[in-house]
């Protein structure tokens, strides 16, 4: 027992004379210096480097911590703002509203411009077009070159997408993105004696190999659909426009005047998913009870299609690779539970918009400002947060990928990760139509008139044809009423 103590004792003395000379060796001259240390932040002249945003409030912790608290460890020369071009807090105390007219735009440029102008710009798909159509942003291109700065092995997913926005040229990077792919039963497929998805395939393609895995029946127990667009029950309507995404197919033009869903684009649309429903090839949203338990127990694979056998294909975020892996190592423990072998491949496409996914969409893209006073702070900046370095730390976020693909993981092994990452995101949304359901927050409810609609269509009380020419009229009735009362909203569809 003395011989612990006399360690204890030994090693709080080294202990005591290591801190003692790492207070002193600093202080030790050489001849040259009279300190080695490096000098704190607050002997360092500071630069500003300014970050704007088009929402934000005081608490910029969450931004701060994602992105920028390891640039500011290492860099105690910079001082980072950031400016919000629409402050939240304003919204919620002063009880106001945005009512901007062009997609935010006026806002960008207050911050953008005066004597404290905005050095660097981040923001979602919708915003970064928008910058770019109106020469707010500055190429990143010569930049690139000049640094050699090293894109191999960017995710194409993200670094394609960001080219879409620039028109063929980069005007941002995003160092995390989101994305979907297609996951498959295996064991659905083999016994129905049918090959599995592949990547790449056509939606057309996967209807119909949904339509060869499907187990029709009146029992919910038995009862198996070839895809759904969700691992959770969810309404057919909505998930329609989830598939139609890629053809950015409008509800009404972009001034809310005119209703524009009586064409063949959209026939087409309704035509393919409401003969999905009515085949039971993807289900309705009343369709089975999902429990996935018997009686009232709990599971956690509860209400799960895919997880429970009732779905052969979903598709699936890149998270959803971990909460399989989790049910696969705790199988055990879930009552009458077997565990599912399952692939996964890329979600499928439109013929007419290769490459282009559903599910898959960029968020927090950085770019220089066209007015930016400190270029060469905000490209570093901008390179160190799309850094292999910082690419290996965001690895562990296992809900959002990294753009650098060498660091995009899963827990199981063989997964195809390249699925998540190949194809192109969603076309940014027209920055007018956001600007719209801003102004007139009651025009969302035309599509509550075609939903009730397309239940009538599945349900055959009617036709497509006859389904969009009165959700034609009466978004029509709507849009003119709102026209003259932007601050309508409408009691019941019809009103």
């Amino acid at each position: 027992m003395n011989h612990i103590n006399n360690n204890k004792r030994l090693w709080r003395r080294w202990l005591s004379f290591g801190v003692c000379a790492a207070l002193i060796l600093p202080l030790i001259s050489d001849g040259r210096n009279t300190a080695w240390a490096e000098p704190s932040k607050a002997s360092v002249e500071q630069r500003v480097l300014r970050i704007g945003s088009l929402w934000s409030g005081e608490d910029d912790w969450f931004f701060r911590q994602q992105f920028t608290d390891m640039y500011e460890l290492q860099h105690p020369e910079i001082k980072l703002e950031i400016i919000p071009a629409i402050d939240t807090n304003d919204l919620r105390y002063n009880n106001t509203s945005s009512d901007a007219s062009s997609d935010n735009l006026e806002y960008i440029r207050a911050i953008m411009g005066g004597d404290k102008p905005v050095d660097v710009i981040i923001g979602d798909s919708a915003l970064v077009k928008s910058l770019v159509d109106h020469n707010l942003v500055q190429s990143l291109e010569p930049l690139i070159a000049r640094d050699q700065y090293d894109l191999s092995n960017m995710a194409p997913t993200m670094l394609n997408g960001v080219r879409e926005l620039g028109r063929g040229s980069l005007f941002a990077l995003a160092p995390i993105f989101s994305s979907s792919a297609l996951f498959y039963n295996k064991g659905i497929f083999d016994a129905a004696g049918v090959g599995y998805p592949t990547d790449k395939m056509t939606w057309n393609e996967l209807f119909t190999l949904a339509d060869k895995v499907t187990k029709k029946s009146s029992n919910k127990e038995t009862r198996i659909y070839g895809f759904s667009m969700n691992r959770y029950l969810s309404d057919p309507f909505w998930d329609m426009q989830s598939y139609v995404a890629p053809l950015e197919l409008k509800m009404y033009d972009n001034k809310g005047q005119h209703m524009t869903v009586n064409s063949t684009q959209w026939n087409r649309a309704w035509t393919t998913y409401s003969q999905l429903v009515k085949k039971q090839i993807v289900p309705e949203l009343n369709g089975l009870d999902f429990a996935g338990t018997e009686g009232n127990t709990y599971s956690p694979i509860q209400g799960d299609l895919f997880l429970t056998g009732k779905a052969a294909m979903v598709v699936g975020e890149y998270g959803y690779l971990n909460e399989l892996a989790g049910v696969a190592r705790n199988a055990a423990k879930i009552k009458n539970y077997s565990p599912i072998k399952w692939g996964v491949v890329t979600v499928p496409t439109f013929q007419e918009k290769p490459d282009v996914a559903i599910g898959t969409w960029l968020g927090n893209m950085m770019a220089i400002t066209s007015t930016a006073t400190n270029k060469e702070d905000a490209w570093d900046l901008i390179k160190f947060v799309n850094s292999n370095e910082v690419a290996k730390i965001k690895a562990h976020n296992k809900s959002e990928l990294t753009s650098r693909k060498d660091y995009i993981t899963a827990q199981t092994p063989s997964v195809n990760l390249e699925a998540f990452y190949t194809l192109k995101p969603l076309p940014a949304t027209d920055p007018l139509l956001i600007s719209l359901q801003m102004q007139k927050p009651g025009i969302s409810q035309t599509g509550d008139v075609g939903r009730q609609l397309f239940i009538d269509v599945y349900q055959g009380k009617k036709t497509v044809e006859n389904a969009l020419k009165a959700w034609e009229k009466q978004g029509n009735t709507m849009l003119d009423t709102l026209e003259k009362d932007p601050t309508v909203y409408f009691n019941s569809i019809g009103e």
